[in-house]
């Protein structure tokens, strides 16, 4: 997390929290599907099932032989768009056409924001047609590492601050002082009896009142501009301590599309033991990625991310898989701040890892982990129902 530094009396400096940072966009926009058919036209119930190969089918015929047949009708028996379906994997296909697997694969690429605390950012992907979602742990919770290294910094300068604090009561103790001693002084003057000595000691005075005159003014704009830097420090660290704790709690997020369409999923399941969430949209069927194999992975093979890195959505970045560690996939494809929870794919658009954390050192920048997909369908296989 980047941090401003503000230049403080007394040599020192105040990292504060970046409202850039913590704060991106925090509006919830619950989208309505209306269908408006014109006068006159009878309504007809909407049938929804599976067919044979497990796909969804929407239809105004009641089908023959069906089993979990649903029929969607709202209020006013008008589609099953009013009453919240959506189809997302057909809006998307119609709308982008994709020519080629990376394009289709970024149809179930979204980017996750939370909606109430604004403490986070980053990717996620359709894993079934369900409109189940993957993403990284941190992406929702924000990153736990990284809040208590701010934590300590925030203690830090909070110890700092009090430091200052009595430094400046002590100086304004000295002003004090010094100005009873003048106050003291220009009393000693009016009861000299001596012409000559009372003008003299008159400069004197004057003298030593304006340095005071002066030394009193540069300490109140000092003071006055730490006190107004304190108090924004004061303001975001409030912020800041409120929205990581309301994020441990928070169950809505706000999913943004390919095409910028902004709807609410609630959260599924936390991993206790990863950093692997699940969310779902509820009323859609969604376009997904199908899972790589994972024994077919090779030191050297091609792979892409697809995310929204630093808030740029649908953002493609390619590189190798450079080897494992600790059972991650390691990659040399460019991971930004914003690219976590986002898909590790193959050149033919299978999904094998989240991309969960990225290193950067002194020397170089890009090396990437995932975590293999095959771990998030064993943690959240009650829910996805598959183990690849």
């Amino acid at each position: 997390m980047k941090r401003k530094e503000i230049a403080l009396n007394r040599g020192h400096s105040y990292p504060y929290l970046s409202k850039k940072a913590l704060l991106p966009v925090n509006a919830i926009l619950v989208l309505f599907f209306i269908l408006v058919f014109s006068e006159g036209k009878a309504a007809a119930d909407i049938y929804q099932y599976k067919d044979k190969n497990g796909h969804w089918v929407l239809t105004d015929s009641p089908p023959d032989n069906v089993e979990k047949m649903e029929i969607r009708k709202d209020k006013d028996a008008r589609s099953s768009r009013s009453s919240g379906f959506r189809d997302i994997e057909k809006d998307l296909t119609e709308k982008y056409r994709p020519k080629s697997e990376i394009e289709m694969a970024s149809l179930s690429t979204v980017t996750i924001k939370t909606s109430k605390t604004s403490i986070g950012l980053g990717s996620g992907f359709f894993i079934n047609e369900n409109a189940y979602i993957l993403t990284n742990k941190h992406v929702l919770r924000g990153d736990d590492t990284q809040i208590k290294k701010t934590e300590e910094i925030i203690a830090r300068v909070d110890n700092r601050i009090e430091d200052d604090e009595a430094a400046i009561a002590n100086a304004e103790n000295q002003l004090r002082r010094m100005r009873s001693d003048l106050d003291d002084y220009k009393a000693s003057i009016d009861r000299m009896t001596n012409p000559n000595a009372q003008t003299i000691a008159m400069q004197k005075y004057r003298s030593q009142s304006a340095q005071y005159d002066f030394y009193e003014a540069q300490f109140r704009k000092r003071k006055n501009k730490f006190e107004e830097k304190i108090s924004k420090y004061r303001q975001e660290k409030g912020e800041f301590t409120k929205k990581a704790r309301m994020a441990k709690y928070d169950s809505q997020f706000i999913v943004i599309l390919k095409d910028k369409t902004e709807l609410e999923a609630n959260l599924v399941s936390v991993s206790n033991d990863h950093d692997l969430a699940l969310l779902r949209i509820d009323g859609c069927k969604s376009p997904y990625m199908q899972s790589g194999a994972q024994n077919q992975l090779i030191q050297g093979m091609r792979v892409f991310t697809i995310g929204s890195p630093l808030g740029v959505g649908d953002s493609v970045s390619s590189g190798v898989i450079s080897g494992y560690d600790n059972d991650y996939i390691r990659t040399d494809a460019k991971i930004y701040l914003g690219n976590s929870g986002g898909p590790l794919i193959t050149a033919d658009g299978k999904v094998i890892g989240i991309n969960t954390l990225k290193l950067i050192t002194q020397k170089f920048e890009g090396m990437g982990f995932a975590i293999p997909v095959r771990r998030a369908f064993r943690e959240f296989n009650k829910y996805l129902k598959t183990n690849p």
